[in-house]
């Protein structure tokens, strides 16, 4: 029900996020995860944890959405020449997935400051929780805005990336409408612009959604059923083998081979721009709305693949 989701009214109760209630090594246990948050309420957060960890963590200006809002990155580094890019919430109603991203990056400061292994000993690490702040934005204004996908311009935004073209004309009022071409909306497009800067750097990419039962780490392609070739195909195979071993629930399958085709996707144009790895994480569930108990049992499963990821990566790009 929507009363598990604590949601609307519950969740905008003030709860502490900021300085006093944050201590290093303790961020994964704060209360901060105990419900969904509103964008306020993520900032408050972020910006503790930047306040906390200043030679770790900063803040940057990735892109812009629709209505002009500030699409925010955060880098975690320890000096590395290269680096993981992770995003999410793409679509507005996914709020488990940027959940998720955020609880992981967490759970991996804590770990550097209880000197515990991460995927930051190997990358410098890069998280957009929310792609789509328009759309998340409203899903916060009631019932039956709760359910919105797209963003302020009535785009999908993970069907606005370059692909091959959809044989099916998809009609606007469709929930997957892609817009009138690739990086139509400026949150694809300032994205685009700002991955390309970051050419030589950013070694593997992980787009995060919800949901599918079983949970599904989806691989390319998304628009044929053809081969990848080149070594790849068995690539992405391993990969997903490795990740499967910590992500207990998830399956790896490359995405247009088991399920429909679908065009447009982060996944594809990462990987066909950059020519590394690139994932879609479907988090395992049954419905948008999820109890806010699960935001560290699905947070945990998405820092898991995250830290096998960075293993991973280093395997496949070798």
């Amino acid at each position: 029900s929507h009363l598990s989701e604590h949601y609307p009214y519950k969740a905008r109760s003030k709860v502490p996020t900021g300085g006093d209630a944050l201590k290093a090594g303790q961020y994964s246990t704060s209360a901060y995860h105990n419900c969904f948050r509103t964008l306020d309420q993520i900032y408050e957060f972020t910006d503790a944890l930047i306040a906390q960890n200043p030679n770790l963590l900063s803040k940057i200006a990735i892109s812009k959405t629709y209505n002009g809002a500030t699409i925010y990155g955060y880098k975690l580094t320890k000096g590395h020449s290269q680096s993981l890019y992770f995003q999410a919430q793409l679509h507005a109603r996914e709020w488990i997935a940027g959940a998720s991203i955020l609880f992981s990056l967490a759970s991996i400061l804590d770990d550097i400051t209880n000197n515990k292994p991460t995927a930051a000993d190997e990358y410098d690490l890069y998280f957009v929780p929310i792609v789509n702040i328009d759309g998340f934005e409203n899903t916060w204004n009631g019932f039956l805005s709760r359910k919105q996908r797209k963003n302020a311009n009535g785009v999908d935004l993970n069907r606005n990336w370059p692909s091959l073209p959809n044989p099916e004309i998809i009609h606007p009022d469709d929930d997957t409408y892609p817009g009138l071409k690739p990086f139509s909306e400026p949150e694809t497009a300032g994205i685009n612009d700002w991955l390309k800067t970051k050419r030589n750097e950013i070694q593997g990419f992980i787009d995060v959604h919800s949901y599918m039962y079983p949970g599904l780490i989806l691989y390319p392609y998304a628009d044929n059923d053809q081969p990848i070739g080149g070594g790849f195909d068995e690539k992405f195979d391993v990969l997903g083998l490795g990740l499967e071993s910590v992500m207990g629930g998830y399956t790896a399958i490359p995405l247009a081979i088991n399920l429909s085709p679908s065009y447009g996707l982060f996944q594809d144009y990462a990987f066909r721009e950059f020519k590394k790895p690139a994932l879609t994480f479907e988090i395992v569930g049954d419905d948008f709305v999820v109890d806010v108990a699960t935001i560290k049992t699905h947070g945990l499963d998405v820092y898991k693949g995250i830290n096998q990821f960075a293993k991973e990566v280093t395997v496949f790009n070798g």
